[in-house]
């Protein structure tokens, strides 16, 4: 078969799969971007919420939002809203996760066309088969995620700039470049973090495809200024800042005013990439290589001993490398719905160990060859790119050691994967070199692992102490197991071949991919259970409601049929309470979502609270904690919903 109707077969598997998964979000950011589609689509409007339209009352805000002139925004872009927007108009909520297949169907093509560029075809199927099997990339691409189409843009306008680079006048190259500038402006209005693209293509094209060019990275500059304007744009509506990097004031590990420093060194570290003299330097560089990188590591671990800022910044990543690379496990617990530590101190989401990146894809060694082989000026042009593009989001984030919050792998680092996925394919290629991977070896492989995989699962279910380890622990095992078979093959047996290690190799693939895709119908049953309970929350509920709600996220359905949600925590208690009231004195009825919220409200509320819990009807989940509502006294006579009411 060839490659288009294999991708056709993909998008149409895809499409498929996207209305018949759990129309569901999966945790609260993803309830924020429905929200974001809804209004847009309804109502044109950025703003998710006001007041509810009652005298007195402020507006009824939620987690990741801010309140700006009396609506609730997003703190997120609202590109999204207006690429999502007909997707819900048609689809309603499955057009959403519809959107997302697509874009990951297209990423996968992106992946695979990207590396037909870099390298040859076997290398690109591989790749593509790796990003889109043996990654965590399919547990994003079922449901109400930005991240996957952020990807499409990022992988775009990466693929078109490697086109740029190649083409023969400085006209085309001019409106390429512009054009990859154009995608990741788009990018950067559904997910700020694709800024990050401008960075890799920047110095990719500076300091190894177009030395020489000082115009290509200006090109690329230009072409990002609408999606620049456009973010700005927005965000004054939003929040009355008009900067294209803002989110609000909503605060937390995901603002983007903690990056403040960072971003002035980058920007730098990009005026002296831009002014200096690079072909001489390189030229000099390529030349002592080895002195150069010797000379780089010393005055570089100098400077770090020496300077105390430095110094700091470098523990601070080291820190954030190992815990979101290595051991997630090692994170302080925070506090979210669905994080949890269980009684033996494992930390998990939904009740899954989350993991680091190589406790999702122990493959990643395999990158090490072609690493290799770039210190020997092997492939420089491809291996470079890819090596900036995978380290520029790891670094990123690594700074605050942030994993993304309730997700059971390491999202953030999503647009690493199809980098690293390629890097390995080329490790995979140059170990199997003049040796094809037969159907036998990787049916193998996949049995194999899939046994092991199985049984180790069947352990933890057994016993809850071994519940993290057998998820987590083997993969360190199958990456150290696959590094020291590379160094040996690499630097000491000079490429001398062994069935072991390429067995190995295919191994390590077939029990990633045994992880992710076992895991990925694991997920999809947690948001059956999610979507199933928030219909039987939502079902008493009459449109006008407030609900006063810890968790939002359960009550997406209730919202469609009108009903009113404000999100309550520690911070926003009073405003919670204010909203109450005002609600009250307009004869609407105000419920209070579980004991949580109550705990939360009561003591700053003037009002009363009934103690007397009134239960969503529920058979598949009983008396639930989270199926209870409670209401004030002054209002008990008429607002008393169809559940069942006492204890």
């Amino acid at each position: 078969m060839k490659s288009p109707a294999i991708f056709m077969a993909i998008t149409v598997f895809l499409s498929i799969g996207a209305f018949l998964a759990p129309g569901a979000p999966f945790i609260v950011d993803g309830g924020i971007y429905y929200d974001m589609a809804r209004a847009m689509a309804e109502h044109g409007s950025f703003a998710i919420a006001g007041n509810g339209g009652v005298e007195g009352a402020p507006p009824l805000i939620k987690a990741l939002t801010v309140d700006h002139y009396g609506l609730v925004y997003p703190q997120y872009p609202s590109g999204y809203a207006l690429l999502a927007a007909p997707f819900y108009t048609v689809f309603g909520i499955q057009g959403l996760m519809l959107m997302n297949a697509l874009a990951f169907a297209l990423s996968i093509w992106l992946t695979y066309a990207l590396a037909r560029q870099l390298y040859d075809k076997r290398t690109a199927q591989w790749a593509a088969g790796i990003f889109a099997i043996a990654s965590f990339a399919p547990t994003y691409a079922l449901g109400i995620w930005p991240h996957m189409t952020a990807l499409a843009a990022w992988l775009g306008a990466i693929y078109v700039a490697v086109i740029a680079a190649q083409a023969p006048s400085l006209r085309t190259r001019a409106s390429t470049l512009m054009l990859a500038g154009l995608l990741i402006g788009a990018g950067i209005n559904i997910r700020v973090d694709v800024f990050l693209a401008g960075l890799i293509l920047f110095l990719w094209l500076r300091l190894f495809a177009r030395p020489q060019d000082r115009l290509a990275p200006v090109f690329l500059v230009l072409g990002m200024a609408p999606g620049l304007l456009l973010a700005a744009w927005i965000n004054f509506v939003k929040f009355g800042t008009f900067a294209p990097f803002s989110y609000g004031s909503s605060g937390g590990a995901d603002t983007v005013g903690r990056y403040g420093l960072v971003a002035a060194a980058a920007g730098l570290m990009i005026v002296a990439a831009w002014a200096a003299n690079v072909p001489t330097a390189l030229s000099w560089a390529w030349a002592y290589k080895r002195r150069c990188f010797l000379a780089v590591i010393t005055i570089g671990a100098l400077a770090i001993a020496a300077i105390g800022p430095l110094r700091d910044l470098a523990w601070r990543v080291l820190t954030g490398l190992y815990v979101l690379v290595i051991n997630l496990q090692a994170h302080d617990l925070y506090h979210q719905e669905g994080v949890e530590k269980n009684s033996y101190g494992q930390l998990l989401f939904w009740g899954y160990p989350k993991k680091a990146l190589i406790q999702s894809i122990p493959w990643l060694p395999l990158a090490l060859v072609p690493c290799i082989g770039l210190l020997r000026g092997l492939n420089a042009r491809a291996v470079s790119l890819c090596l900036i593009a995978a380290a520029a989001p790891l670094g990123f984030y690594a700074l605050n050691h942030w994993h993304g919050g309730g997700s059971y792998s390491m999202r953030y680092f999503l647009p690493a994967i199809p980098f690293l996925a390629l890097l390995a394919a080329s490790g995979l290629m140059e170990i199997f070199r003049n040796k094809k991977i037969t159907r036998q070896m990787a049916l193998y492989a996949v049995v194999a692992a899939s046994v092991i995989y199985l049984g180790l699962q069947e352990l933890g279910q057994r016993s809850q102490w071994w519940f993290a380890p057998a998820a987590l622990y083997p993969q360190w095992f199958i990456a150290a197991a696959l590094c020291a078979f590379i160094i040996w093959r690499v630097l000491v047996s000079h490429a001398e071949r062994s069935k072991l290690g390429e067995a190995l190799c295919l191994f390590a693939l077939a029990y990633a991919a045994a992880i992710n895709l076992y895991e990925e119908l694991g997920h999809e049953r947690t948001r059956a259970e999610q979507r199933a309970r928030a219909i039987d929350i939502s079902a008493p509920l009459t449109a006008g409601d407030l609900i006063i709600s810890p968790m939002q996220l359960s009550l997406i359905p209730a919202e469609r049929n009108g009903v009113l949600v404000m999100a309550v925590s520690e911070a926003t208690a009073e405003q919670a309470a204010a909203a109450a009231t005002a609600f009250a004195r307009a004869g609407r009825c105000v419920y209070f979502h579980n004991s949580l919220a109550v705990k939360l409200t009561a003591p700053v509320l003037d009002l009363v609270i009934d103690p007397e819990p009134l239960w969503a009807p529920s058979e598949r989940f009983n008396r639930d904690p989270r199926l209870a509502f409670f209401r004030l006294q002054s209002t008990s006579d008429r607002c008393n919903f169809n559940g069942r009411s006492g204890t």
